[in-house]
């Protein structure tokens, strides 16, 4: 019976893990898009959206399983909590991934001059979303703790973005354009976000504590 048991966790942590690269790669995917103004990365990554759903149900169902059928206790019924909240902050995550590329889709090719930022937020995030399921995985406290701290790194990032796009729609008619830039920023800045939620759960897994 217990072996059941453990197998079952080892297959959550083999689907979270799966549904966390579907993710990077969707992440990955969006920005060097953006980047490359690569239409055709951006359409698929909004085809791919559907995958990550499903993953999200499919985790969904395995936990309440495990909940049901085999009422763990203390560690590992945190752990299973934990994974039922992280799911909903990593789907989010795609869907973010999705609303850059929609937006790669519609801007005009032309570039933002500050993309570097942009580009030094989007490996930021990616960094710390992966951090963040690894110290899922290897029930990692330092780790998880170190996504959260970074997280005012990106909002640094994000603001100073933001300061420089709303002067730049004053100075300018194209300010549409320069609002999907801002939508784009905002969107990494909601990743880092939702990497710190999933941080937070791993503590919470982890000491019983909320962070």
């Amino acid at each position: 019976m217990r072996e059941r048991y453990a197998e079952e966790l080892r297959k959550l942590n083999c689907s979270i893990v799966s549904m966390g690269k579907m993710i990077e790669i969707a992440i990955q995917s969006s920005v060097l898009a953006l980047m490359g103004r690569d239409r055709d990365a951006a359409a698929q990554v909004s085809k791919n959206d559907d995958a990550i759903n499903a993953m999200e149900r499919d985790i969904e169902s395995q936990c309440m399983r495990l909940l049901l059928h085999e009422q763990p206790m203390a560690t590992d019924l945190r752990m299973i909590t934990a994974a039922l909240k992280m799911i909903t902050d990593m789907e989010r995550i795609g869907d973010h991934a999705v609303d850059i590329a929609d937006l790669v889709l519609s801007i005009p090719d032309c570039t933002y001059g500050r993309m570097c930022e942009i580009e030094e937020m989007s490996s930021e995030i990616i960094g710390m979303f992966d951090d963040a399921i690894q110290s899922y995985i290897g029930k990692d406290y330092n780790k998880a703790k170190n996504v959260i701290a970074r997280d005012d790194v990106i909002d640094e990032l994000y603001h100073s973005i933001k300061k420089d796009l709303v002067e730049r729609i004053r100075q300018t008619d194209d300010g549409e354009t320069i609002l999907d830039y801002l939508l784009i920023a905002k969107y990494i800045e909601r990743i880092g976000d939702h990497a710190t939620n999933i941080a937070g759960w791993v503590v919470f897994a982890l000491t019983g504590e909320r962070e």
